[in-house]
């Protein structure tokens, strides 16, 4: 190397060295730069972390709008739509490309929210400087300013509350938003995310869905006229969608029809057209079909990602849930339990979250996927799910696990033609006496094994258990599919113990199926992104019974069925060969029939929330309802599965 150029070096880092120690010095003696350094630093890190996270939740919600739940139906014909993913509980909710909206109804809501929308930034300095001069000078706040882009990170991301942390954030999230996406998709997201107000407790959200409930139309159908009366309800859409603020709707209508003329959206002729047209809304609320189990669906997508996207297009989540088994469900509880309350007048309540509740669910005996399922006499009302939540005392319908343990253990020495005493029995249980009593207090001396099962025999069944030990009857119970908590006392024989429905249904499957337990149910069959399909595995199964055993309880609870406490099912005009077992609790507040085929098994639960009596036996409450839903369900051809090859050729878009 040459010589001047080694030296130039040295000479550099010579330089560098010192300046380096400068700065370091510079910041030992002012620590308060050091640390204004330090904190700006986490600040922009922090700032940088929680901006790539909003934006990633709005990626995903962006997304999950076009997700698109359907019910399984035979090969034969497509799935049925059921819901959109990313819609509430109780909402409807219907998105739309903005490519489907017309121009005047996207003026419209310009001209109403946001008329500088396409030349600013995501934020309106002039508009936010105007509502600050309004809102001062009236000593309370009557303006806001927000932008549509403003508006869609409070709608997506943020909360309501009014203050000034929300709004600083508001106002961050809003200009980088206008960085990642176009003045089209953000408009789009807009108008897909709104609320439209509510009808009948039903939120609306979204254009599509204000122009159908409102209107009976698709937003491509709405009038001028329309268009500005859907903008102006978006400032207070419960207020403008009143019967009682008719004029002052009118008022602010017209005040946006008048903005299109002056941005040139409207010509004089269809301004005067428009601002002459009466106002006229209407109240088309869709039925919300499957509510409870559509919540099933939305948290197993979101607990497993079912739903998460690896490429473009939309997504088509196919469930198990049979269509036209679900509306057959639907109409006959509503319609059977009016009945019993036209039958009693003394189950009636006026408020809707009192009255006589029930569940209804229908599996696939062969793999345990749910068919029809009703959580609750009205999703509308309430949305709590008592097939997976509630806890309720199956009373006899626990029995089979009894029977079950007695005639199938390897040292079984029962038979269904065994004897056993069905007298009174008196009982010590810790420090008391324990007398379980027979329906009507009438006993049959000794009676067989077949009959003391499908007489339901109280005193017999508590002698059967403690013949076999209780423990016996513990291990059967979980090893069937009863996973709730199961104390080894005599009650227990009598079905003293709190489970919730579907636990109940699940553990009556081996007996249909030939011994076998399936896995907990999946309720989504395949999801699909864009051409790709990805079926969901089939779940797992185990035998838990054998063939025999499985066989030989069928038999007797097709005794049930024909001479038992369940004959009224056979009455019922139900056709073909079907095993059940009624279940009545103490003072009768829970009535239950599971019976089944080997197509199909069906619980029926009927009860009030508060456990209440309602004094009904299961032949008065639940049998019916299973009888109707049966009798309709055994003429639908299986549901089966449907692998899709391309599911823009059988699903519609909705």
């Amino acid at each position: 190397m040459d010589a001047s150029v080694a030296l130039g070096a040295r000479a550099g880092e010579e330089e560098d060295a010192p300046r380096s120690r400068r700065l370091a010095g510079l910041l030992v003696k002012r620590p308060v730069l050091t640390l204004a350094i330090a904190v700006t630093l986490v600040a922009l890190a922090a700032a940088s972390v929680y901006t790539l996270a909003e934006l990633r939740r709005f990626r995903r919600l962006d997304a999950d709008r076009f997700t698109y739940i359907y019910a399984a139906s035979g090969s034969s014909k497509p799935p049925q739509f059921l819901a959109h993913f990313s819609a509430g509980p109780t909402e409807i909710y219907q998105p739309i490309t903005l490519d489907k909206v017309p121009a005047r109804m996207i003026e419209a809501v310009l001209a109403a929210e946001d008329h500088r929308f396409r030349s600013h930034i995501g934020i309106d300095l002039r508009s936010i400087l105007r509502a600050a001069w309004v809102n001062l000078t009236s000593l309370r706040i009557r303006q806001g300013g927000s932008t549509i882009t403003q508006q869609l990170v409070k709608l997506r991301l943020l909360t309501s509350e009014r203050t000034v942390g929300r709004k600083l954030r508001e106002v961050w999230l809003a200009v980088v938003l206008e960085r990642f996406y176009s003045k089209d998709q953000i408009l789009e997201a807009y108008l897909n995310e709104v609320g439209w107000g509510a009808r009948s407790g039903i939120s609306v959200r979204g254009i599509r869905a204000a122009a159908r409930v409102y209107f009976g139309q698709e937003p491509t159908q709405l009038t001028s006229a329309n268009a500005a009366l859907l903008a102006a309800m978006i400032k207070a859409p419960n207020r403008y969608a009143s019967e009682l603020h008719r004029e002052e709707t009118r008022a602010r209508r017209d005040w946006i029809l008048r903005r299109m003329r002056e941005a040139g959206a409207l010509d004089h002729k269809e301004f005067a057209r428009a601002r002459g047209t009466s106002i006229r809304l209407g109240a088309k609320i869709p039925s919300i079909t499957g509510g409870h189990f559509v919540d099933m669906v939305r948290r197993e997508g979101r607990e497993q990602h079912a739903v998460s996207r690896s490429g473009d297009g939309p997504v088509w989540i196919i469930t198990t849930l049979n269509e036209n088994l679900q509306r057959i469900a639907e109409s006959v509880v509503a319609t059977q339990l009016a009945r019993l309350e036209r039958r009693f007048p003394e189950l009636r309540r006026r408020d809707p979250k009192e009255r006589l509740q029930a569940v209804l669910i229908a599996l696939d005996p062969a793999n345990g996927e749910i068919r029809a399922l009703i959580g609750g006499r009205d999703y509308q009302t309430s949305q709590f799910n008592r097939a997976i939540h509630a806890r309720r005392q199956p009373g006899s319908a626990f029995k089979p696990f009894v029977y079950c343990a007695a005639l199938t253990s390897s040292t079984a020495t029962v038979t269904p033609m065994s004897l056993i005493d069905d007298s009174p029995v008196v009982l010590t249980v810790g420090t008391r006496l324990w007398m379980p009593r027979n329906h009507a207090d009438r006993y049959k001396g000794w009676v067989t094994v077949r009959e003391a099962l499908a007489d339901s025999l109280n005193a017999a069944t508590v002698r059967i258990a403690m013949d076999i030990g209780l423990d016996a009857v513990v291990s059967t119970a979980k090893r069937l599919g009863i996973e709730s908590p199961l104390e080894p006392t005599p009650a227990l024989a009598l079905g003293a113990l709190e489970v919730t429905p579907m636990e109940l249904a699940r553990a009556y499957l081996p007996f249909a199926n030939g011994g076998w337990r399936p896995a907990a149910g999946r309720v989504i069959e395949s999801v699909t992104v864009g051409e790709s399909v990805a079926q969901r595995p089939t779940p797992k199964r185990e035998r838990v019974l054998s063939g025999e055993g499985a066989h030989l309880m069928t038999a007797l609870l097709q005794d049930v069925v024909e001479r038992g406490t369940a004959r009224n099912a056979r009455v019922g005009g139900v056709l073909g060969q079907f095993a059940g077992k009624t279940g009545t609790s103490n003072d009768g507040r829970d009535a239950w029939f599971v019976g089944y085929s080997s197509r199909l098994l069906t619980l029926v639960w009927v009860g009030f929330d508060t456990g209440d009596p309602h004094g009904l036996t299961a032949a008065e409450a639940a049998i019916p309802i299973w009888v109707e839903f049966m009798r309709r369900a055994i003429a639908i051809e299986p549901p089966a599965s449907q692998s899709l090859r391309s599911p823009s050729e059988v699903i519609p878009m909705r």
